[in-house]
């Protein structure tokens, strides 16, 4: 890299890749991991599921024949097809994904299994299992490598895909004063001459770049998992959804059932790093550690975090008053880790649940505070994350402008400008913000009247389109406490569920980019 153009890596040497030849090598990628998970079933003496899962690689390489023939030459003619590409990705590798699932028998329809699809892909969280106990561990395997394959896409496109355009929670860092900035942005692809890079270079640079992180992140986690206790194959599969921020857990119970500081600390440690975005690494790499205590994405999710804590706390001191229990000192101290915990879970849009999450409420007598971690899903983590929601920088910008127009009704005249850090922030980069978080609430109301229209509670209904947008699947039946979870559900409410994680992985402004009259005028 040099100045503020973008250039391949090493000169631009490598193999090209053909425009037609990307949704061809996702459909080869999905084979190879079922062939993967069909030689572990063979391993386990599970024969069943590895013939399922080699029938399932078969098919999605004749699948990818097809693809090769039907798109040569005529996919890389596409307006937008950075976008096309990978809305494609999200509503049709779930239901090549699904196969294996299908031949199983592990789900009743084939509406369950898309939706445990996309939701591992989305890394949403959101299972239909409900007992873990009786499902195959080659299908547990399965949804969490889909599920860290997700993590990584989620990455890779946001670099590749989003920021190109200057939306994904990239519209703050582009549009800033650049006479205040302080770190050049032209790596991120934030410049013009990034722009005119094909999305074909700009997703193998992306894999080149996120690819190796990616992995040490996850084996590090499965070691220290495996470390404290937990066996191998669990730790794998915590690993994949730890590194993705999905949530999925391999055993009943979820993370409780390990009832292990030193687990729950480990996910932690995996969960945070997942959540920061890509430029915020990149920068700590570059400007040394002390740039992540300077970085303002990391210090609104601290100040989130422990005001979240610090006011959950009080509940359950008040709670533990009211049962006379506030001289037990242990169960302050559990109640204290299980909020934190809590708190750090569902602001990366992970949510895993804490076993000190259970000992906080026995010990306070108080039902869960289904609001609190609600808005800190919809906040979510950072720009060009694996995690979902709004994203901490665009709630920052927005929460620092609507403080600055309430300053001026008592001084119309003064001019304060909203920094992002030491980066002031253009008016158009506030303008884009707002439109994305009215977008927001209104995929919100239009899912939850759906969900509604399908036989739901109206906050049964409320609470699914916002587990479903923010990618945070665990938030529902946490809320609800319903023992069917999702698997309760009708199949079109699944259905609309799975359109809402869609959409709220690909972020609603990338969704009017690609519908938009304008977008496809040459």
């Amino acid at each position: 890299m040099k100045g503020d153009r973008f250039v391949e890596l090493r000169g631009g040497q490598g193999v090209e890749i053909r425009a037609s030849r990307l949704p061809v090598l996702l459909l080869l990628t999905l084979a190879v991991g079922m062939l993967l998970v069909s030689l572990f079933a063979f391993l386990s003496n599970d024969k069943t599921a590895a013939m399922t899962f080699l029938y399932g690689a078969i098919a999605s390489m004749v699948i990818a024949a097809v693809a090769e023939v039907v798109l040569r030459k005529r996919f890389g003619d596409v307006a937008r097809r950075g976008l096309v590409l990978l809305l494609a990705t999200y509503l049709f590798v779930p239901a090549i994904a699904s196969i294996p699932l299908i031949g199983l028998r592990s789900v009743g329809d084939f509406s369950a299994a898309y939706f445990e699809m996309v939701s591992a892909l989305t890394t949403t969280g959101a299972t239909i299992f409900h007992n873990l106990e009786i499902v195959p561990d080659a299908v547990i395997l399965w949804r969490s490598m889909l599920a860290g394959f997700g993590g990584l896409l989620s990455l890779v496109a946001a670099l590749a895909i989003l920021a190109p355009l200057s939306i994904g929670g990239f519209e703050v860092d582009h549009m800033i004063d650049r006479r205040a900035q302080t770190m050049t942005y032209a790596f991120l692809c934030a410049s013009e001459g990034a722009r005119s890079q094909g999305v074909e270079s700009r997703i193998r640079w992306a894999l080149r770049l996120l690819l190796l992180p990616y992995m040490v992140l996850m084996v590090a986690c499965t070691f220290a998992l495996a470390a404290s206790g937990v066996p191998v194959f669990e730790a794998v599969c915590l690993a994949l959804g730890s590194v993705s921020t999905t949530g999925f857990v391999p055993v009943a119970g979820g993370v409780a059932v390990y009832n292990s500081l030193v687990v729950e600390l480990v996910l932690i440690l995996t969960i945070v790093p997942a959540a920061i975005g890509v430029s915020t690494h990149a920068a700590g790499l570059r400007h040394g550690t002390g740039h992540y205590i300077r970085d303002p994405e990391l210090r609104y999710m601290a100040i989130l975090v422990f005001a979240i804590v610090a006011l959950l706390f009080l509940r359950h001191w008040i709670g533990a008053i009211e049962t006379r229990s506030t001289d037990e000192i242990d169960g302050a101290l559990t109640a204290l880790w299980g909020t934190f915990f809590m708190a750090l879970s569902f602001v990366t849009t992970t949510g895993f649940e804490s076993a000190s999450w259970e000992g906080a409420t026995e010990w306070s007598g108080l039902k869960t505070p289904g609001v609190a971690l609600m808005g800190l899903a919809i906040i979510g983590g950072g720009a060009a994350s694996t995690a979902g929601g709004i994203k901490l920088v665009r709630a920052a910008v927005l929460a620092k402008h609507s403080m600055g127009e309430l300053r001026r009704l008592a001084r119309p005249s003064s001019v304060q400008p909203i920094f992002s850090g030491r980066r002031a922030v253009t008016f158009d980069a506030l303008l884009i913000v707002w439109v994305f978080v009215m977008l927001y609430a209104i995929t919100v109301a239009i899912c939850s009247l759906a969900l509604t229209a399908t036989g739901m509670k109206f906050v049964e209904g409320l609470a699914g389109s916002i587990a479903a947008i923010s990618n945070t699947g665990p938030l529902l039946p946490l809320i609800s406490g319903g023992e069917g979870g999702y698997a309760a559900y009708s199949p079109l409410a699944r259905y609309i569920l799975c359109l809402a994680m869609v959409v709220g992985r690909m972020e609603t402004l990338a969704v009017v980019a690609l519908f938009s009259f304008s977008a496809w005028r040459r």
